[in-house]
């Protein structure tokens, strides 16, 4: 089985099949684009179906009810004695490409292949590893020697920011379908550039209000300012968790690329008359933390010193560094902090484990001595977090190119996904 290799041409074209369904995959659900999974995982079965039909492996497909057309794939290899693994998070959906606005290079939802660089939306986050799990087991059904090992291949809707749940892992989970995992270790296939990444982030998203007092910019007495109180309160906030929750000293073991971060990303400032001082602004942005501190722990110390703070900046006594909270006559301003949805909590991942030192020597073996770069990241797999807590040991890793995740001009390296192919076989096999 070692000298089993990818087949280019046919990953190439199942590549390109999901990748021109890019339109229908994109899952932006706010703004109406809901995805149509079942599309793309037709393309998975089709591929499939003679294995299948030989009764070689098999193939569930399962929807959350009233979600039919965005499934879920369980696929099973059986092998021919002890032992199991499974590939799990690569997933249908994308997020949205706007070729003239994000200044694309390229037809985002045209595979194109170019030197060996290999360009489109989901060539890397996750219609490429959709194609590459595809093609592997395909390619082990066709050998007409089972695997020694049973291979399960998971592979999933509704994985990209979405205020819909229960239609993907989440929803295996519920069902149960994710308990027979545990009888082997889970290899989450969603990352980039090999690694392993052994450590992600926990994020949680905040929202800042601030009703100022508009009035004309000529007289700033009568008025306070809402845009430079929401900067001010914002940039105090975020020095103030640094020097509260500095990194930890696990982070260098694990190899965080930085630390916990309490950051604005966006702004709504209604106002375009220059001398006009604004009256209201909301200003959003996210929390990320190492999986060695506590998020309830971490948005509980936030939120109650953001409220101490807005009290006392209302209550006409600011720090020397913060703009008027108050007219001249005492009209207050308002600022109210608040946490937006669920937090979720980061993963460190074994460091002990044999699946990932089985994983690091199937790197090594094809990528050489110094194939093997641990990382990690404050970015967020909220997903792998519920299969730890279900007991399995869950090791990350991935084939695509890291810097090119959710942006213009996403691409991978069909080089990348060929050692992909032969570090997952080697893990199938045990060598």
């Amino acid at each position: 089985m070692t000298e089993l290799d990818l087949d280019r041409e046919r990953f190439l074209r199942t590549l390109a099949e999901l990748v021109h369904l890019g339109p229908h995959l994109v899952n932006s659900v706010d703004t109406g684009r809901v995805p149509r999974e079942g599309l793309a995982a037709d393309v998975v079965q089709r591929a499939l179906a003679s294995a299948v039909s030989r009764g070689l492996m098999s193939v569930d497909r399962v929807a959350a009810p009233g979600y039919e057309e965005r499934p879920n794939l369980v696929l099973t290899l059986p092998g021919s004695g002890h032992g199991q693994v499974a590939f799990v998070g690569s997933h249908f959906d994308v997020v949205p490409a706007d070729w003239e606005r994000e200044g694309w290079s390229r037809d985002p939802f045209t595979l194109t292949e170019e030197g060996g660089v290999l360009y489109g939306r989901g060539t890397t986050d996750c219609l490429g590893h959709v194609a590459l799990l595809t093609e592997l087991l395909r390619s082990l059904a066709e050998r007409g020697t089972p695997p020694q090992q049973t291979v399960i291949v998971v592979l999933i809707a509704n994985e990209e920011s979405s205020p819909v749940t229960g239609v993907g892992l989440d929803y295996l989970a519920t069902v149960g379908r994710l308990d027979p995992l545990a009888a082997g270790p889970v290899y989450w296939l969603d990352a980039a550039d090999f690694g392993p990444t052994i450590g992600t982030g926990g994020v949680a998203r905040w929202r800042l209000e601030v009703t100022g007092i508009p009035g004309h910019s000529g007289m700033p007495h009568q008025c306070v300012n809402a845009l430079e109180l929401g900067m001010a309160f914002v940039l105090s906030l975020g020095r103030w968790f640094a020097r509260e929750f500095p990194a930890h000293a696990d982070e260098a073991r694990y190899g965080y690329l930085s630390p916990s971060s309490f950051k604005a990303t966006v702004i709504d400032a209604p106002n375009r008359g220059v001398s006009t001082i604004p009256g209201r602004v909301v200003v959003e942005g996210d929390l990320r933390a190492t999986p060695f501190y506590s998020m309830p722990e971490l948005t509980s110390s936030i939120a109650a010193h953001a409220n101490a703070l807005g009290r006392q900046l209302t209550q006409g006594a600011p720090p020397p560094e913060y703009p008027a909270a108050c007219t001249r006559e005492g009209l207050p301003a308002r600022l109210d902090f608040s946490w937006i949805g669920e937090a979720t909590e980061g993963v460190a991942c074994r460091l002990d484990s044999p699946a990932l030192a089985a994983l690091e020597r199937a790197i090594r073996r094809r990528r050489g001595p110094n194939g093997v770069a641990r990382t990690s990241m404050t970015a967020a797999l909220p997903l792998v977090r519920a299969l730890v807590e279900r007991g399995m040991d869950v090791q990350i890793t991935g084939f695509g190119c890291g810097r090119y995740y959710h942006a213009p001009n996403e691409q991978a390296l069909l080089g990348d996904f060929a050692d992909g192919f032969a570090i997952l076989r080697d893990l199938v096999s045990g060598v």
